[in-house]
């Protein structure tokens, strides 16, 4: 498992997520939303279509951090010290999953993106990067 920044002005701008909103929308695909405690929040949108299926993303899922604990991240002391981490996973059974279904070129660029928040984690299958808007104005 890695850390990962999408983008500096993000890393720098947001704190620890207290809240967040998970959503599919016909025209932005998947929408993941983050509020910090200072109710900054930035989007997290999924639009692209995944190379050979054509989704937006393969796969996404939420799932309390209790079942979860087994993941080899960086928890509380991490995210006290750090404010929002995201993390990449390098080796994942989720992953492992999906790859059957796609040609193997495509398969091995599949990435697992995981988003830590409040009391669970989100967890996304796709290709490629999102997206990230940051709305400062919601303060």
């Amino acid at each position: 498992m890695t850390i990962w920044k999408p983008t500096k002005d993000f890393a720098e701008e947001m704190g620890k997520a207290v809240k967040y909103n998970l959503r599919v929308e016909p025209k932005k695909g998947l929408v993941i939303t983050l509020c910090d405690i200072r109710k900054m929040e930035v989007d997290f949108v999924y639009d692209s279509g995944v190379e050979f299926m054509g989704d937006r993303v393969v796969s996404f899922r939420y799932t309390s951090e209790i079942p979860m604990s087994y993941l080899d991240y960086p928890k509380e002391n991490v995210r006290n010290q750090f404010g929002l981490i995201l993390f990449k996973a390098l080796d994942s059974d989720y992953i492992d999953r999906f790859k059957p279904f796609f040609p193997d070129d495509l398969a091995h660029r599949l990435e697992h993106h995981i988003y830590p928040v409040d009391t669970g984690i989100i967890e996304v299958i796709c290709d490629y990067e999102p997206r990230v808007v940051l709305n400062k104005d919601t303060r």
